[in-house]
């Protein structure tokens, strides 16, 4: 009994429970369905309100529309409107008016912008007169950067190329993104494996550079051997082997050898275009700005520039990138090696005012200033003096002032000594090209590194007559044989000249023929004529010494030449041409053995002036000063050509 009283009283509990549960969730949902009626209500008046709200804001502003006065217009007598229209026409256009200009402007940079204007959209007259006063303004820094910033590229590379401008007009241009944190190796692998190989036009020695940069040096810089080495590392079959440890070589070296495989492909049109378009321009900024005291690696960064700059659609890219900026201050340089490719770049890419261009291999020692043309007219008539070296020499080098002591690095300190000519045919003749003589240096090895990287397909395969059809061609591109034109060679430069000579002579090409006919003189520094002694040498010791064609070329009484002699003189006596040739008479010593190259019955080519004098082979080029005789001769030839081409004599 008081267990069935006990279920009841728990069915009582739990029906109870259930009860109170039953009406708080009903009363939950009903309070919940009351407040989405309410959230609904307060929605629907709060728009009502807004509505209401908008169309009061509208009627508010039709009526405070209503409300404001019009405009109330008073007439003005015809002769205050007329003046009025007047003066609003003139500010259409300030520029066409002085008064606008001179409130636009402050006193003093009037005429400069003035100047600017001219320089950036004159006709060509007008264009060279405003660049060179444009090269003459003295400003501050901040009036010459605003004025550097809105050059056009004309006039950036005329100022760039006009003697003694001031350098703030060039404002240096910031690498980008993309090659600021990149390395330089890395870039320059990148950069040589894009350019094609396969082409016809390249030549053996392009492809043995570019394999040497790539396998010899890329792969042996720092960081590849650290990452080689790690590799290999991984895949020995015990870590306590250990290999030998290679060399590795230092990132100037590399860049050298890159920036030299580089040169050769620069000398191939398609090449050229491969390197604009990729990262070569800023990759060459930041190597400059990475080594900026290595005069070798800016040399060869200027010469690539000169080869990029023959194709006009190329100007632009190298504008862009800052390069007219960086060439302006390279060609201020007093290192030869850094201003003379320098300012054969400017000067190709200024060939619209420059008129000629120069193709690899062709230097223009001189004059440097833009606005002398050299067009042979009336106001720009002159001569042109063209300097050929010999076998292992260049323009770099070659025509130095005689060093006694053989104490002068030719290659690092070519320029910048008080007192010494490392390039006496630019300096001592500096006063008479900026008016009416042009000097112009050949570098017939237009593979070869100046520095040992020689290739060696390059003195095995290119013989005399190559040589000089190769030259001419790039001579007569210089405009060199428009007007009277001296040449001077030594050794086999001097033969060099001779074949261009006589070819020119007996071609149909009418631009050829007046080549021949306007050389007035040539000067020949020991040129072997009839061959050279190395011939009676052992011929095992002979071709050690002199592993070339040229030399191979050079037998004593050998017929070819016998016969090019023949010719020569020939052509000297049908054009009146004046020679005068100096023979050595001092042995040379080379790698331990004294030499005599030129015996004098060799040098002296039997026609013309012929004077012995006591130098050897390397010197006979190289005047110890001004009086010496080697220069004196060549000296008076020139001034005597400079007085027959004056128009106003004759």
């Amino acid at each position: 009994m008081e267990r069935k009283f006990a279920q009841v009283t728990k069915n009582k509990k739990m029906f109870a429970a259930i009860g109170t549960s039953s009406v708080v969730v009903s009363s939950g949902l009903l309070a919940w369905q009351v407040y989405q009626v309410y959230q609904v209500q307060c929605q629907v008046q709060q728009q009502q309100e807004e509505a209401q709200n908008n169309l009061s804001c509208h009627q508010l502003h039709q009526q405070v529309e209503q409300q404001v006065p019009k405009p109330q217009y008073i007439p003005m007598p015809q002769n205050i409107l007329d003046s009025i229209n007047q003066f609003e026409e003139m500010k259409l256009s300030p520029l066409e008016t002085k008064e606008d200009l001179k409130a636009m402007l402050p006193r003093h940079l009037r005429r400069a912008w003035r100047l600017l204007d001219q320089a950036n959209r004159g006709e060509y007259e007008q264009h060279l007169k405003a660049v060179r006063e444009l090269s003459r303004l003295k400003l501050t820094d901040g009036e010459m950067v605003q004025l550097a910033q809105s050059c056009a590229m004309r006039t950036a590379v005329g100022l760039a190329r006009t003697e003694g401008v001031d350098l703030r007009y060039f404002v240096p241009v910031p690498l980008p993104p993309s090659v600021v944190d990149r390395e330089i190796v890395d870039m320059f692998r990148e950069i040589l494996v894009q350019l094609p190989s396969g082409s016809a036009e390249l030549h053996d020695c392009i492809r043995y550079f570019t394999n040497t940069a790539l396998d010899q040096y890329l792969i042996n810089s720092d960081d590849q051997i650290i990452d080689n080495d790690i590799s290999e590392g991984f895949h020995r079959d015990s870590h306590h082997i250990k290999s030998i440890p290679r060399p590795s070589i230092n990132q100037e070296t590399i860049i050298e050898h890159c920036l030299q495989a580089l040169l050769s492909h620069s000398t191939v049109s398609d090449q050229c275009t491969v390197l604009v378009t990729s990262l070569a321009l800023p990759l060459f900024s930041k190597v400059v700005l990475t080594h900026p005291n290595n005069p070798r690696i800016k040399s060869l960064v200027g010469q690539i520039m000169s080869n990029l700059s023959l194709n006009p659609a190329h100007h632009l890219p190298l504008y862009k990138s800052g390069w007219v900026a960086t060439l302006a201050r390279w060609k201020a340089s007093p290192n030869l090696l850094v201003s003379l490719p320098a300012t054969k770049a400017l000067a190709n890419m200024d060939v619209d005012y420059g008129v000629h261009s120069f193709m690899p291999g062709i230097y223009l020692l001189g004059p440097q200033d833009r606005h002398v043309q050299h067009r042979n007219n009336l106001s720009n008539w002159g001569v042109d003096v063209v300097f050929v070296h010999g076998l292992w020499g260049g323009v770099f080098y070659t025509w130095r002032q005689q060093d006694k002591d053989n104490v002068r690095d030719c290659v690092t300190e070519v320029g910048g000594e008080e007192g010494y000519s490392y390039c006496w045919p630019r300096d001592w003749l500096e006063e008479d090209c900026k008016d009416h003589v042009r000097v112009l240096g050949c570098d017939f090895d237009t593979y070869l590194s100046q520095w040992g990287n020689n290739c060696p397909t390059q003195s095995y395969k290119q013989n005399l007559e190559e040589r000089s059809e190769d030259m001419l061609a790039k001579l007569v591109q210089a405009g060199v044989g428009t007007r009277p034109v001296i040449f001077v060679g030594h050794s086999m430069g001097g033969l060099i000249i001779k074949k261009m000579l006589v070819s020119a002579q007996t071609s149909e090409d009418s631009n050829l023929l007046q080549f021949a006919n306007n050389t007035k003189g040539v000067v020949f520094y020991s040129t072997p004529h009839e061959g050279s002694q190395i011939a009676k040498m052992n011929s095992v010791v002979k071709y050690f010494f002199f592993p070339s064609v040229e030399v191979q070329e050079l037998e004593m009484d050998s017929p070819a030449l016998l016969e090019l002699n023949t010719y020569f003189k020939q052509f000297v006596e049908k054009f009146k041409t004046r020679v005068i040739s100096f023979g050595e008479t001092v042995p040379t010593r080379h790698m331990g053995v004294d030499l005599t190259f030129v015996p004098p019955e060799s040098s002296n080519p039997g026609v013309g002036e012929f004077l012995t004098v006591p130098f050897n082979h390397m010197d006979i080029c190289k005047p110890e000063s001004r009086k010496s005789i080697l220069f004196r001769k060549f000296y008076n030839l020139l001034w005597d050509c400079v007085d027959e081409a004056m128009p106003f004599v004759q």
